[in-house]
């Protein structure tokens, strides 16, 4: 899938990158602290909704029963993750999930959305070749 984008929102996204990473450097150290996680949910980042709101072409449609935006992430292999964007309560937030509720979340939304499937059937080949750097897993 290619998204067309404007000069102007892939210098936005460009930026919202650099702030993103913060986050995606926080899921780094949350799995290296926690090498039996493989799940994890956590407060979507003002950085990360901007870049899907960019990429869906709209604004989240919170609504009063799920006001809050939340990432579920899976960790495929050390430093191979892959990230949803799920919608919750207000109550969640600040909340952290343990690995079985985690689960539930993401694998919830994966049996919904069969592309998720597909992708990480797609990525766990794409590390299976011989010459794939992510072999062993990616950097932790």
């Amino acid at each position: 899938m290619t998204i067309q984008l404007s000069r102007q929102q892939r210098r936005t996204m460009q930026r919202l990158a650099n702030e993103a990473d913060k986050a995606i450097e926080g899921d780094r150290r949350f799995f290296a602290r926690h090498p039996s996680r493989e799940y994890r949910v956590r407060l979507i980042s003002k950085a990360e909704q901007r870049q899907t709101e960019l990429i869906e072409g709209g604004t989240f449609n919170l609504t009063a029963a799920t006001p809050a935006a939340f990432i579920a992430l899976k960790q495929v292999a050390p430093g191979v993750r892959l990230k949803v964007v799920v919608f919750g309560p207000a109550e969640a937030i600040g909340e952290e999930l343990g690995e079985a509720d985690a689960r539930n979340v993401f694998e919830g939304y994966a049996d919904k959305h069969p592309q998720i499937r597909a992708q990480e059937r797609m990525m766990r080949l794409a590390m299976a070749r011989p010459d794939s750097p992510y072999r062993d897993g990616g950097k932790p």
